[in-house]
């Protein structure tokens, strides 16, 4: 085996063995670099848009536009992957992001952002898998716990990172310079990736010959029937997944309402955005990129939101999921009333925390309430359907936010977020045996009701030919009774 397709293998776990691997540590820069660039794209680009072009439907559907690829081709793009080398295809999408991103200075027409932001949810419609099928290629062997939370780390931190270079670079060099930045960033990133080492092509299943192609193009589909069948199959397979959903979650009427506040959750996150961006050029003009400090404040509010959520650990989990919500919608509604910037960072801060804290409650109890076997089905149709909801809440937000003004539009982010919870109380709150204790309960019921040893099972078959019924208090106390 080369050096370009050899596995890093050691025995055993730990961070030391992580960090001595050169390709993690490229994998794990890599991601670093090129998740702060990201998050700076996020600041200067509804900063750019309104700008230029004030609010309607066209800037919300321009912000929600690098979102749109994913929902429509996700599943395609990891076909792509899987058939291709994703260290190539990971720098390929770094680079193409990088060049769009380039670009959104020197346009002259709406229609052009919104090409550029396709563009860049492209790459990372196709970066995203690619850099996560990388991981076995350089993460040693037994440490695979250590090396997913550093990957983890590197894409959380830029989002705290990212926004807060945002300001200062924005007030020195303008909003334009946040888009070089990003591609200076991807660049940096691609070049990390060019000495990882190369996975092995798969083979191809046994038994499966390919499918020969028609010499003269007879038996192929027209490109409009292939673009309506494709249409076709994505509706289908979106109404599937959410006919599989409410199977899986509507036992059990926590679960089931965690499922629907975590979609009235993605309107408004995505009505937020647009306001956020509208409500840092209304109020704070004279601070450049004032959004990327709002975003900061919420993500240093999220990271240590996380870290406390522990302490709510005897705490009735609905109540716990309900006030986090709730409170989180307030300080959103409160962002109304203030008018300097500490205070509306500090209710940004705090904000971040609820949601985190609600957010930890939420994947704790979809862990102990639906079973094993059915998580990865959950999160799998759970989440292009969050996006679509996302999308959303975003392109109605520049609508929204337009009409109603931005006060108006704190109060709808605020009730978004508090109002569902709240209408779900009495389903929320009552403490239900979990699917997944019942499931475990159902598996062992066999093994309590069967005789534990053969001198029982001989005195069980005594009383079944003595024509009695082994029950009650006389049954537990033969089992007592010394063989």
């Amino acid at each position: 085996m080369t050096h370009d397709t050899q596995t890093t293998k050691a025995p055993g776990g730990s961070f030391a063995r992580v960090l001595r691997s050169p390709g993690a540590l490229r994998l794990v820069g890599s991601l670093f670099v090129l998740e702060t660039g990201s998050a700076m794209t996020t600041v200067g680009l509804p900063l750019l848009v309104m700008q230029r072009y004030g609010l309607g439907l066209e800037v919300g559907f321009t912000l929600a536009a690098r979102f749109l690829p994913n929902i429509l081709l996700g599943a395609l793009a990891g076909q792509i992957v899987d058939r291709n080398d994703p260290r190539r295809v990971a720098m390929l999408a770094a680079l193409g992001s990088g060049v769009a991103a380039l670009l959104f200075p020197f346009t002259t027409a709406m229609w052009q952002i919104q090409l550029l932001a396709l563009a860049i949810g492209v790459g990372y419609m196709f970066g995203f898998p690619a850099t996560m099928a990388l991981r076995p290629q350089v993460i040693p062997e037994g440490s695979e716990l250590e090396g997913n939370g550093l990957i983890v780390t590197a894409e959380r931190v830029p989002k705290l990172l990212g926004p807060a270079l945002a300001g200062p670079i924005a007030a020195a060099a303008g909003i334009g310079w946040l888009f070089c930045a990003e591609a200076a960033t991807a660049l940096a990133a691609a070049a990390l990736l060019t000495r990882l080492p190369r996975a092995a092509k798969p083979a191809a299943p046994s038994g499966v010959a390919e499918t020969p192609r028609a010499e003269d193009g007879t038996g192929r589909p027209g490109p409009v029937a292939a673009v309506g069948r494709w249409l076709a199959a994505w509706a289908r397979s979106l109404a599937t997944g959410a006919r599989d959903l409410v199977r899986m979650v509507r036992g059990d009427g926590r679960l089931s309402s965690l499922t629907v506040t975590a979609f009235t959750y993605m309107v408004a996150l995505g009505l937020g955005r647009t306001f956020l961006a509208a409500y840092s050029l209304r109020d704070f003009a004279s601070v450049p990129a004032m959004l990327g400090y709002l975003l900061a404040a919420m993500g240093l509010g999220g990271a240590l939101g996380a870290l406390a959520a522990a302490a709510f650990r005897r705490w009735n989990q609905g109540w716990v999921y309900i006030l986090g919500n709730a409170l989180e919608g307030l300080c959103w509604i409160a962002l109304i009333a203030t008018g300097e910037w500490y205070l509306a960072l500090a209710l940004l801060f705090a904000a971040g925390a609820f949601e985190s804290i609600a957010s930890v409650v939420y994947f704790a109890e979809v862990q102990k309430r639906l079973p094993v076997g059915l998580q990865g089905r959950y999160y799998a149709t759970l989440v292009p359907l969050s996006d679509v909801f996302l999308v959303a809440g975003t392109v109605l937000g520049g609508v929204l936010v337009e009409r109603a003004g931005v006060s108006w539009s704190a109060a709808l982010v605020g009730l978004a977020m508090a109002v569902p919870v709240l209408v779900l109380v009495t389903r929320l709150v009552p403490e239900r045996p979990t699917a997944a204790a019942e499931a475990e309960a159902e598996e062992r019921a066999p093994e309590a009701q069967e005789p534990r040893t053969t001198a029982e099972a001989l005195e069980a078959e005594a009383f079944r030919t003595a024509g009695k019924t082994p029950q009650g208090e006389g049954f537990r106390a033969s089992e007592k009774t010394p063989t």
